[in-house]
């Protein structure tokens, strides 16, 4: 029996590796291992007494509440909604959240040697950052026309994964190798060493080519605050590295600017769609169609402040808007209006803001005052804590949990780091 349950687990944390190194890579590979982990588990608890056990008594993992709530309140929203088929569409998206992180929260935390636990847990990191070395070598190869026919075309987005996702998902890497370079001692090693530089060093170049101001300004605000964060809790003789890691970003932020002409351009633009937008043509920029999104979002919010139009129904009343010449057309181009709080708000209300900013709540409760343990919990705290804020500032310009390759990765993380 004792075997059995060995290699019962030893096939989920194979399934957990592969799902992280294939996350960044494939939509279709990450949703059948998903599906096959859960075949597994379910036949485990049905056959096994003592797995049985171990999975249920695992389950009340700090963000399952979190998670569930946020995916229960979409789901009620479709019983009120016009479109039942979008909004099933959507409640079925945001069930994935608690699904990726009980399949790794749990999984991880059935494994009763603790050191084993965290090896296993940093292994998995490891074959994240793995899959993301993959796609952004095969981005910068795009890049420079040694594949495909999109040679020095920017912004970057590789394998057909949007520029606005490919970044996002990079920063949450750049996150974990940071982490990991500065609290696991198997990241002091010189194999793992010369994993995370390679790693750092494509993550800069694709952000960068990947043109998104929303992941460069979540990460450059994410580096400060987390830094700031632990400030605060380094012992003195620590402080300086963190004062000299500011500097470090703040130097490079500075050089970025002056001299990559690209990101002067990008940066630039910001003033100029203020200005297009002001004078009435915001369907000519992209920051101005944010804004009559955000714009048409809040007119949705009010219709029904408390509850929202319902969890399917963005499309639709937007359709219904513009064919009341309130909106431009292109608007319907768009299923969400680029911002995770009102998206929220428009389809399910207050009742929809709730569970996102408590499921931000409850990440950063478990995350800040762990960063004053070991180093092993220093890890798991700083990265989780990194991931949610993150979230948190870029999701004013996205609706991240829409997008499956965010919200499995935002899932992932958070499954590996924030556990009992």
């Amino acid at each position: 029996m004792a075997l059995r349950q060995s290699l019962f687990f030893n096939a989920l944390y194979a399934g957990l590796l592969l799902f992280g190194l294939t996350l960044p890579i494939s939509k279709s590979a990450g949703n059948v291992i998903l599906f096959l982990v859960y075949i597994v588990v379910a036949a485990g608890v049905l056959l096994d007494k003592d797995i049985r056990d171990t999975i249920v008594s695992s389950m009340g993992q700090p963000l399952t509440l979190a998670f569930f709530l946020y995916f229960l309140v979409a789901f009620i929203g479709v019983f009120y909604t016009e479109n039942y088929s979008d909004g099933f569409h959507i409640s079925n998206k945001f069930l994935s959240l608690p699904a990726v992180y009980l399949m790794a929260a749990v999984l991880i935390q059935t494994i009763r040697d603790e050191e084993k636990r965290h090896e296993y847990a940093e292994n998995i990191l490891f074959a994240f950052l793995a899959g993301l070395i993959v796609l952004n070598g095969i981005g910068l190869m795009t890049y420079f026309g040694i594949i495909g026919h999109k040679k020095f075309v920017l912004p970057l987005s590789p394998l057909n994964v949007h520029h606005i996702w490919f970044s996002n998902l990079n920063a949450l890497g750049m996150y974990a190798a940071v982490s990991l370079s500065l609290f696991s001692r198997r990241g002091k090693s010189m194999h793992a060493k010369w994993l995370l530089m390679v790693y750092l060093l494509l993550a800069a170049s694709c952000v960068i080519l990947s043109t998104s101001r929303a992941a460069w300004l979540g990460i450059l605000m994410t580096s400060g605050i987390v830094a700031v964060l632990s400030f605060r809790r380094e012992a003195m003789q620590n402080k300086k590295r963190v004062v000299i890691a500011l500097a470090i970003v703040a130097v490079a932020c500075v050089a970025l600017y002056t001299f990559v002409p690209i990101v002067q351009e990008r940066i630039g633009l910001i003033g100029s769609d203020i200005v297009s937008f002001s004078a009435g043509k915001g369907d000519a920029t992209s920051l101005g169609a944010r804004f009559l999104m955000w714009k048409a979002a809040l007119k949705m919010f009010l219709a029904n402040p408390l509850a929202g139009v319902g969890t399917g129904d963005y499309g639709s009343m937007m359709a219904s808007y513009i064919k009341a010449g309130q909106f431009p057309e292109f608007l319907l181009d768009f299923n969400q209006p680029h911002n995770m709080y009102l998206f929220a708000l428009a389809t399910n209300g207050l009742l929809g803001l709730g569970p996102l900013l408590y499921l931000f709540y409850r990440t950063l409760g478990f995350a800040i005052p762990r960063l004053t343990g070991d180093e092993r919990e220093r890890l798991f705290a700083f990265l989780a804590a990194a991931t949610a804020l993150h979230f948190m500032i870029a999701g004013f310009t996205d609706s991240f949990f829409n997008i499956q390759i965010l919200r499995y990765g935002f899932a992932f993380i958070l499954g590996v780091c924030v556990r009992k």
